[in-house]
């Protein structure tokens, strides 16, 4: 390359709360992972659940050694830039991915003292007209998440376990289930849970996986949802099975691999609460 500079004028992408786009090519964020996001579904033009999201990231930079985030000025660009883009795409339903980077440094590993920290903010559409009435089904991938409890719950950028994983999603699969040995820990890009013994089962993610903000809800506000370490054997006897992220929300599981499930029937109420609420806690 000849520039420093990677340079892209992009609609749908901000840096530091400008509509143009210019990430450096020696950025931590790009070199080593050195960064953390979280995903966002606008509906109605509305962030929704932004407590939980906000949440996620003053822990996210706390663990990974990154100052405290300015929430305040976080939210404000959030805002103008949800406004930006349903302007632009004529559509206030969409997808916000915000990456946190601890920004440029020196060569080597060591963060700098100071660092000049990075915000970065994406969009892109949904498809509001997917239904899961009938449950999905979900692929046993063989790829193990990453394992190191320094990192666990974190939904930092070092995610080539999960890009390993999705390549062995079969087509017609939601998403692919990862393990450590025999333990379930968690989908590529989902939280999951198993009803076994009369409660919601959900696996420990003490060593890997990612706490997903709809899995914090569920534990924080639904008392017969517990964690717990959660075997192939239990996976296989399960009677019910759920899964979830930001975007989708809560959505039934009818098999995984060769293993089936009854599609339970409460579902629609569980997920159902959790919209109800994603806007209780909101300044908006």
């Amino acid at each position: 390359m000849n520039s420093k500079d990677i340079n892209k004028s992009s609609n749908n992408t901000w840096l530091n709360g400008s509509p143009y786009h210019k990430v450096a090519i020696d950025d931590r964020g790009l070199l080593y992972g050195d960064s953390f996001f979280t995903t966002i579904k606008i509906t109605d033009g509305r962030v929704e659940h932004w407590m939980l999201h906000s949440e996620r990231l003053i822990e996210s930079a706390r663990r990974l050694g990154f100052p405290s985030p300015d929430l305040t000025l976080i939210e404000e660009e959030l805002q103008a830039f949800v406004q930006e883009q349903s302007d632009i795409t004529q559509s206030v339903d969409g997808v916000v991915r915000l990456t946190i980077s601890r920004g440029s440094g020196v060569r080597g590993y060591k963060a700098p003292a100071s660092p000049d920290v990075q915000r970065i903010l994406s969009w892109a559409p949904i498809n509001t007209s997917t239904t899961f009435d009938s449950g999905v089904s979900l692929s046993l991938c063989s790829t193990p998440p990453s394992l190191n409890p320094m990192l666990a719950g974190i939904k930092h950028c070092n995610r080539l376990a999960e890009v390993l994983a999705a390549e062995e999603i079969s087509a017609n699969c939601f998403d692919g289930i990862m393990s450590l040995n025999d333990k379930v820990i968690c989908g590529t890009k989902s939280n999951i849970y198993f009803y076994l013994n009369e409660q919601w089962q959900t696996p420990k993610l003490d060593l890997a996986g990612v706490n997903g903000t709809v899995r914090r809800w569920l534990l924080n506000n639904q008392h017969y949802f517990v964690e717990s370490d959660i075997t192939h054997k239990d996976m296989a006897t399960a009677r019910y099975c759920l899964v979830s992220n930001a975007i989708v929300g809560i959505i039934p599981v009818c098999a995984i691999g060769a293993t089936h499930y009854e599609l339970f029937t409460g579902w629609q109420e569980l997920a159902h609460s959790y919209r109800q609420s994603a806007f209780s806690e909101c300044k908006q």
